[in-house]
Order: structure tokens, then sequence, then C-alpha cells
């Protein structure tokens, strides 16, 4: 019985009421039916479908998902089969978590059987008929309305078919892409927007960024009384207008933005070009090709969204066309692929199948994978290399920069410099987005590429910061953990045994925080620095994990442990007198923040993107002791402290740890961060420390961007924390 009662009918409920006529379908389960309103119970080829008695009046229920405008010449069987001209309006409600390209491919499918000229009915009646058949196959919609209303002579033109597209944005600054609203074909939009305020829209080069290469509009900020066009989510405003009560939390309000010929625009009203009320001519170092666009409202307001498509035959039969749309984002997926294996093992080079076999790549895929490839290197994004060896062979190239250029040359042999021309400061870095942040730090540089076609190649990147000499080089990671060792021991070697003057190395890369879940004095978080200091006599500001083993008849662990001692503290004596200047002022931020920002502009040209993420994503997690996990929130300071902004990079000391052993592994992890202060955990680079104290530098320090709760493996914030490690390293190498 139960079984039954849960088994679904699709029941219609018709409304008439001054020249309009609604017809609402929606699926009911039976043991939900109030069959005492039932007037009709079909049968034969309409079984499952129920009409109630005509109402006069409607159930009220949430808007609709998505809507179709048309206009339909019927026959109407009751009125001596009349041609009557009528303005249709089927608006859809779905259940499920289904996608919004999803509903919108449900919706328009639908509509294209329902006037589909092979089997369109000539009869009113048939017309509701076979809508409801229709609906019976389409298990994604919960709920249709027909909204039937009669036209004037005067309105006897035919208008276009227009698909309306609904988007619901909570009371939160969370941006929601909007895929199946289509804007990489073109360069205007018409939407109305119901919302209190703050009302957001973001059109982006990248979905799902928002921060890097977007044009931000924001309709009513500040209280609805004031609206503005902004260079990336929360960025700088670049347009601004006073414009009072433009937001209505109660009607719809139109209006129009464009982005044709490099010129942001936003209007009033539904007629494009008319009303403008913001504008910015976007200079050339911001120009991007617009690919998606986001929506969102504040958490003062929430949003209904409203987007205008015009339908025309073509439209109707997209299915082929989505399906290369698929296509192409799985294979925009494997060449970012094949892009992140270059980045790791550069500057070494790869041939064509040990890349394809690195990024997991089928031999089917070979020709189309050779394809891509040859397209990022029309980017300048990588080099095919070693022609005299044969074709195949490729390497990841430092690509051009929006500001700043340098020259980047591939060499046999590096050029011999003079004493005054060698580097005193050696910086190593391990992956190529914390090489691209350092060198982005250094003036007058000009980049090095010692290149073999086989065996390791080397990158040096020889310039300025202030008045000192530098040379930056990055490790090669080759997916084989014992040989990525040995080479970053030799990569240490080669740059010492090659500059001899160098005085200093500093590893500058990104990490995982270490939280503190009470005191916001001792929390680090993501986005935050962490610079590696003795936190005991022993001096170590370096410790390494080689063992874990469970105590007997006990819930602890012993560790085995290496630890790092500087011999000289001319880096720690300078980091220590930065530590009291901040103290001393703690609301200034220095010249730290503007290396940030002068280094974000350098690096807008490249594929990684170097903006701060929203705080938003920055989830703090407790593991419980039943191995259960929870979301919990940030700590801060009990009172409203002076120099506590929300969205800061705080600079943290402590000893800095690595291991895969503890460092991804709660409470382990705790346990040893606890035990040993450590403020952030490394990926496993000890062979690098080992290796500079094995070449006799005795001055070193380790200087890590948070990027995770882990030990700096996951990739969301990565470029930001590299960027912020750099620019502290460019502070500290200005105070020497």
């Amino acid at each position: 019985m139960g079984t039954k009662d849960n088994t679904e009918e699709v029941v219609m409920t018709a409304l008439k009421n001054n020249g309009q006529a609604m017809m609402r379908m929606e699926r009911v389960k039976r043991k939900d039916i109030n069959f005492n309103q039932i007037h009709h119970i079909a049968g034969g080829p309409y079984k499952g479908i129920l009409v109630n008695k005509q109402a006069d009046k409607l159930d009220t229920v949430g808007p609709p998902e998505g809507r179709i405008e048309f206009m339909a010449c019927l026959i109407n069987s009751h009125q001596n089969n009349a041609s009557v001209k009528d303005r249709w309006a089927l608006r859809f409600w779905f259940r499920g978590t289904a996608d919004g390209v999803t509903k919108k491919k449900t919706f328009r499918d639908y509509f294209s059987e329902l006037i589909s000229p092979t089997n369109l009915p000539r009869k009113y009646v048939g017309f509701i008929k076979r809508a409801l058949v229709l609906l019976k196959s389409y298990p994604l919609v919960k709920r249709l309305e027909l909204e039937v209303e009669e036209l004037n002579d005067e309105e006897e033109d035919l208008p276009p078919i227009k698909s309306f597209v609904s988007v619901f944005t909570p009371d939160s600054y969370t941006y929601r892409f909007v895929p199946e609203v289509a804007v990489d074909n073109k360069a205007f939009l018409t939407f109305k927007i119901k919302a209190k305020c703050d009302a957001q829209i973001a059109l982006c080069a990248v979905y799902g960024d928002v921060e890097r290469k977007t044009y931000e509009v924001c309709l009513g900020a500040d209280g609805n009384t004031k609206s503005y066009i902004r260079d990336g989510s929360l960025g700088g405003v670049k347009s601004e207008a006073n414009t009072v009560n433009l937001l209505s939390e109660t009607e719809f309000r139109y209006f129009w933005l464009s982005w044709a010929d490099n010129c942001v625009q936003v209007g009033k009203g539904a007629k494009y070009g008319h009303h403008t009320f913001l504008r910015w001519e976007v200079p050339e170092n911001r120009q991007f090709k617009v690919n998606s666009m986001a929506v969102a409202t504040s958490r003062l307001s929430k949003g209904q969204w409203e987007f205008a498509e015009i339908i025309d035959e073509k439209d109707l039969k997209r299915e082929v066309k989505w399906n290369k749309i698929k296509l192409s984002l799985l294979w925009l997926a494997k060449k970012q692929k094949m892009l992140q294996v270059l980045e790791d093992a550069y500057p070494n080079n790869l041939p064509t199948d040990k890349l394809f076999k690195l990024s997991k790549l089928k031999p089917s895929d070979g020709i189309t994978a050779i394809v891509m490839l040859k397209d990022l290197e029309k980017k300048g994004l990588i080099r095919e290399v070693g022609q005299e060896v044969g074709p195949g062979v490729w390497m990841r190239m430092q690509c051009k920069e929006e500001i700043e250029e340098h020259e980047v040359v591939l060499v046999q042999e590096l050029p011999t410099l003079t004493g005054k021309e060698q580097p005193t400061i050696a910086i190593v870095t391990s992956l190529y987005h914390e090489k691209l942040a350092v060198d982005a730090m250094i003036e007058n540089k000009k980049t090095f590429v010692k290149f073999k076609t086989e065996g390791e190649s080397q990158v040096y990147t020889l310039g300025h910061i202030g008045r000192h000499k530098v040379v930056s080089t990055k490790l090669a990671k080759m997916g084989d953990v014992e040989g990525d060792i040995i080479a970053a021991e030799n990569t240490v070697t080669r740059l010492l045994g090659t500059f001899s003057q160098v005085q200093h190395v500093l590893m500058v890369g990104v990490g995982g925080a270490v939280p503190h879940y009470s005191d916001y004095k001792q929390h680090v978080r993501l986005g935050d620095v962490v610079v590696s200091t003795p936190v005991d006599d022993t001096g170590a500001l370096y410790i390494y994990c080689s063992k874990v083993e469970k105590v007997k008849n006990s819930s602890g662990y012993s560790y085995a442990t290496r630890i790092f001692t500087p011999g000289q503290h001319v880096l720690l004596n300078v980091v220590e007198k930065m530590k009291k200047q901040a103290d001393t002022n703690p609301t200034q931020d220095g010249q730290f923040e503007q290396f940030i920002e002068a280094g974000k502009d350098i690096l807008r040209g490249q594929e990684s993107n170097f903006h701060r993420p929203n705080i938003k994503k920055d989830r703090l997690f407790l593991t419980k002791a039943d191995g259960s996990t929870i979301q919990v929130d940030h700590p801060r300071p009990l009172t409203g402290a002076s120099d506590y902004k929300e969205g800061q990079t705080c600079i943290r000391y402590g000893l800095i740890g690595c291991g895969n052993k503890v460092a991804r592994t709660d409470p382990m992890r705790r346990e040893f961060a606890q035990l040993n202060g450590i403020k952030a955990y490394h990926q496993e680079h000890d062979a690098v420390l080992e290796s500079v104290e094995g070449n006799c530098c005795e001055s070193y320090l380790v200087i890590l961007g948070m990027c995770d709760y882990e030990d700096g493996n996951k990739k969301q914030w990565r470029s930001y924390a590299a960027l912020a490690a750099a620019a502290y390293m460019k502070s500290l190498i200005l105070n020497l």
C-alpha cells in the first residue's frame, strides 16, 4: 500500500481570469492528491494524468527556474473553431540537484518537442493534451505552468521566441556561475534583478575565477545608494555613480550590461544603449575575452535574476553542440594537466611519450594532444626543444609578463661573471609559480636555462633586489620521489658551485598552516607568511620527521627527527629587527603589501592567478577524538584589536616542519606541531638544506606562504601564497 501511495501522477489544474488562462501541471504523489477535487481521471494513452476541477486561484509556489515565451495561433474548439492568437508563457520548476545547464537543456528540449511540426496539434485542447503527455517523459520537471493571454489587434506582429533563465543568489557574497547563459559569443546582456541591495555580476575570462581577469559590476551598493565597476572581485573601483533606490526588494528592475569594444557599460531599462550610468574604457593591459558570467548578492540581500535569450530554430537542436562543448572542456583539462607536468619538470624537458605517460593520456589521445601542445607553443607557454636529437621534446617557458619583460635564453654554458657581477644571495624554489613570484621581485633580471637534452637542466635568473645581486633557481620534479631528492641536492650543489660568492640562501615557497583554534595571535591561516625562526635554545629553524612509531601501551607516538640550525644569524637578526618594527607600529603595512600589489600587476599575464582568493574559501576544520571532522570558526581578537583586519596577510614566526608521515594526518600533525613549536609544514625538502649545509653555507632561511592546512600541496591558494612569501623575501633583502 505504501509503494502505491508513493506513485506519482501528473495533475492539471486550470484557472481563467480576465482573458488570461493558466494551466498548472505538476507531479503529485497519490497519497497527497485530494480526489474530491478531481474532475477527470484519464485512461489509455493518457493514463497517469488527472484533471482537477477549475479553480478560482492557484496555491502560491516559489518563483520558476526557467521560462519560455512565444506566440501561438491555434483553433479553439470551444469557440466555433475560431483561429485565436495568444501569447504563451511556459514556466518550469525542477526537482533534484541538477545543474543550471541541464535544467536549461531540459526545458528547451521540452519546448522543442512540444512545437515539433511533425506532430503539432492544430487545436487548443490537443495542444494542452500534448503538453501533459510530454511532461510524463521529462521526470526532472517537477511543475509546469502554461499561461495564455489573448493578444490585442495592435499586438499581432510575431514576437521572437524567448527563453528566460532564473538564478537565485543567497544573502552571502558567494558568486554563482551561470554557464546556462552563454556570454562567449556576445558582447552585451539584458537582465532583470529583484534585490534589496548589492547585486553583483562578474564577467570572467576563466570559469570559476572571479579574482584575476574579471570585470565586476555592483548595483545598489552602500545601502542601495551607489553602483560601481571594479577590476576583479572587490578590486579597484574604475567607475562610480550615485544610484539611490536603484534596486527593489519587491519588484524586478531591468538593466543592460555591455563589454563591446573593450568598454564596460551599464544602463537602466531593457533597451540596450539607453540610460547609461556606468562606463569604463578598459586599458590595454586589463583587456581579455569574456567567457563566463557569475552573479552574487551580499549578506544584506537575497537576489532573484532573470536573463533573457532569443531562441531560433537552430538553437532548439543544441545537443550535438553541447556534446562538442563537453569534449572541448575535457580536452582543456587534459591540456592543463600537460602544462602542469611540464611546469613541475621545469627546467628539465620531457619527450612526448614520457609527457603523455605522466599526464595519464591514452595512446588514442596522441594526435589531439600534439595539436594541444602546438597550441601551447603558439601561445609561448612551452617550446619544442632539442631538434638536434629529434622532434617531440618539450619544455615549459617563462612567458611574457604584462608590465615587465625579461629575456629568457637557452644556453649550453653560462656566461662568465666577474667578481662584481656574482650574486651574494641565492633563492631556491620548488614549484613553477613560486619561481614566477620570486622573479617578479627581482629587477634588471635575465634568465639563463642551462639546457640539456638528456639529464638535468638548470635555470638561473640573475638580477638585483635593492643593492643586492641575487640569483633564483627552481628544483625539477619528475614524479620519482627518490630521483627528485637526488636532483634537489645536485641543483643546490651546482648553484653554490657556479656562484661561489653566495653568502645567504633563502628557500621561498608555499606550505601548510598550523592553526590555533582559540588564540588569534598564535593562529596561522591561509594567505599568511611563516618565517622560520628558532623556538628554543637549539637554534633550529627547520625540523624533518623521518619516522613515526607507536609507543607501546600508550596512545602517543615517538618521532625520529633531524633539525637544521644555521651557523650564522645574519638573516635571523634582520627578521628580528623587522618583527620589532612591526610590533611597534602594527597598523603600518609598509613595503610588504606594496610588493604584493606590484607583483600581482607584473604577473597578470601569467597562466597562474596570483590574486588573493575570497576569504570565504579559507575554511577551517577540526578532527575530533572519534575521527569525525567538523568545520569551525577562525579565532578572532577578543576585543577590537587595532591591527586586525579580515583578509589581511599576517607574518608569523616559528619552526617549520616537514615529513609526509606527520604533515598530512591529524591528530599526529597537531601533536608533532605542539611538541616542537611548529607554525607551518613544508613538503619534504630537507635534502635542500642538507645540501646547503654540506656546501658550507651557514646562513639560510625558509619563508613560506600558507596555501592549505597540510604541507602546501593544495592549489587554490598556492599562487597568492607564493607571492606573499616572495614579497616578504624582498622586504627582508632590502633590510639586509
